[in-house]
C-alpha cells in the first residue's frame, strides 16, 4: 500500500527521471568557473549520477533524489550572495571593481617617523576624480630636536597634465604650484596601493565586522610592508585600507572610502587666488599681490631665526660658500619646514630680488643671536647709494658705510 509520502516522492522522481541528465548538465553549466572547481560541485555530479538509471527504485533513493535537487537549488541560492566556501567577494572582484571606478572620496590619516627627521603625521579628505585628486586636510612635523609645526592645506594634481600641482595654504594666503611634479605622497598614495594591488599576491581573511559593516579581508605582503584591504561583500569595493611598514616606522589608513560619488569639477579648479603668494616651483617665479617694502625684508629674517631656536640661518641670498655651509644650511631648512618659514623666506627674497638694476648685498648673518645688536646679519645698497642699509640681529636697521662694514672673505652679491 502506497502512503502519501511514497506518491509524493514518485512525483518528484518521474519529474526529475524524465531528463536528469539534461538537469544535471544545466545545472553545471549555471555555475561560475570558480564554483564549478569547487569540491561540492564534484559531489553534486557524483550524487546525481549515482540517483539517475535504473537503480531509483526505493523510498531511500527517492529520498536521496530529492535532496540533492534540494542541496542544488540552495547551493545555486547562496552563490548569488557570495560563494560556498564563505569568501563572499573574490580579489579580483575587488580589483576590477577600484580599476572601473571614475571617482572616489576618503579620509586620509598617517604617521611616520625616524631617529634623523623626527616624527610626520597627517590627517584630511581626498576626492579623486578621473585623473584629478584633491586633499583638504592637516600635515605635521615635529624635529628631532622637539619643534614641531602642523599647516592647513588644500593640495591638488592633475596626473593628465605631467602631475600639475597646485599648493594651497589659506591661513598664509600663499601658495605653491609646478607643472611637472612626481614627489607629492599624499596626493598619490591611492595610486601607489593600486600598483601595489596589481603586483602582489593576496591572502583571503575571511568576514570580519570594520565599524559596524560585515567585510571580507585580504592581506597583500610587500618587501616593505603589509597592505589589509576589507571590501564590502555585495559592492566587492574597499571600506577600509591600511598599510604598515615592516619596521614599524609609519602606517596609512584609508576610511569612510564612497565610490562613484558625484564630484563638482570647482573643486579642481586648479586657479590660485588673486589674493594669494604665488610661487611657482618650476620657474622659480613669485608674484606678490601687494607692495614690497623693507619691513618684508626684516620679518623674513626674523622668522627663520625664531624658528630656527633664536639663531639666524647659515645662508640667505647668498652667505658663506662651500659644501660645508651648503649642507648645513640644508640640514638646518630640513629640520624646521615649516610653511610660514618657507613663505616669511620666499617673500624676503623677492624684496632683494626687485632691488633696482645694479645693487648690491650680502648676507653675514651665520649663527649671530637673535637679538645681539652688535652684529649686523644682512646689508644692502642700491645704485648711486654711499651707505648699506644694515639689518642687525636685534633687527634694527642702519644706515652704514661700506668701509665701516665687518669683513668677510667672499664678495657681496650683485644684481
Amino acid at each position: 500500500m502506497k502512503t502519501p509520502l511514497d506518491k509524493d516522492l514518485n512525483k518528484v522522481y518521474e519529474s526529475f527521471n524524465q531528463n536528469h541528465n539534461h538537469l544535471r548538465q544545466k545545472l553545471m553549466a549555471s555555475l561560475p568557473d570558480r564554483f564549478k572547481q569547487h569540491k561540492w560541485a564534484g559531489r553534486i555530479s557524483h550524487l546525481l549520477a549515482f540517483t539517475g538509471g535504473t537503480i531509483m527504485k526505493n523510498r531511500i533513493t527517492k529520498l536521496a533524489a530529492a535532496a540533492v535537487i534540494i542541496i542544488a537549488v540552495m547551493l545555486g541560492i547562496n552563490y548569488i550572495g557570495g560563494s560556498p566556501d564563505g569568501a563572499s567577494v573574490a580579489w579580483a572582484d575587488v580589483l576590477r571593481n577600484v580599476e572601473a571606478a571614475q571617482t572616489v572620496t576618503f579620509t586620509f590619516e598617517s604617521e611616520g617617523h625616524n631617529e634623523n627627521d623626527g616624527h610626520d603625521w597627517g590627517k584630511g579628505v581626498t576626492r579623486i576624480k578621473g585623473p584629478i585628486r584633491r586633499y583638504d586636510g592637516t600635515i605635521g612635523h615635529r624635529c628631532a630636536d622637539g619643534q614641531s609645526n602642523e599647516e592647513t592645506m588644500i593640495h591638488i594634481m592633475d596626473l593628465s597634465r605631467q602631475n600639475r600641482l597646485i599648493m594651497l595654504y589659506p591661513l598664509k594666503k600663499c601658495a605653491y604650484t609646478a607643472d611637472d611634479y612626481h614627489a607629492n605622497e599624499t596626493l598619490l598614495t591611492y595610486d601607489g596601493l593600486k600598483k601595489d594591488f596589481r603586483d602582489a599576491t593576496e591572502e583571503n581573511l575571511g568576514e570580519a565586522e570594520i565599524d559596524g559593516r560585515k567585510a571580507v579581508g585580504f592581506r597583500i605582503t610587500k618587501d616593505d610592508g603589509v597592505i589589509t584591504v576589507w571590501a564590502d561583500p555585495d559592492t566587492a569595493l574597499p571600506i577600509q585600507i591600511e598599510r604598515k611598514a615592516n619596521d614599524g616606522s609609519g602606517w596609512i589608513t584609508l576610511t569612510n572610502i564612497t565610490f562613484g560619488v558625484e564630484l563638482d569639477d570647482q573643486l579642481f579648479d586648479m586657479t590660485v587666488p588673486d589674493d594669494y603668494v604665488t610661487v611657482n616651483m618650476s620657474t622659480d617665479e613669485t608674484t606678490v599681490p601687494f607692495e614690497l617694502t623693507e619691513k618684508h625684508l626684516v620679518e623674513g629674517l626674523a622668522i627663520s631665526a625664531r624658528s630656527r631656536g633664536g639663531v639666524f640661518r647659515t645662508r640667505f641670498m647668498g652667505g658663506r660658500p662651500g659644501k660645508e655651509a651648503m649642507d648645513k644650511h640644508v640640514k638646518e631648512s630640513l629640520a624646521v619646514a615649516r610653511v610660514e618659514d618657507a613663505f616669511s623666506g620666499t617673500i624676503a627674497a623677492e624684496y632683494v630680488r626687485r632691488l633696482p638694476e645694479g645693487s648690491e648685498w650680502q648676507y653675514m648673518g651665520e649663527d649671530v643671536t637673535l637679538g645681539d645688536a652688535s652684529k649686523p646679519v644682512f646689508w644692502y645698497r642700491t645704485p648711486n647709494s654711499k651707505t648699506c642699509r644694515t639689518i642687525y640681529g636685534d633687527l634694527s636697521i642702519r644706515d652704514v658705510k661700506p668701509e665701516d662694514l665687518p669683513e668677510v672673505p667672499w664678495p657681496p652679491r650683485r644684481k
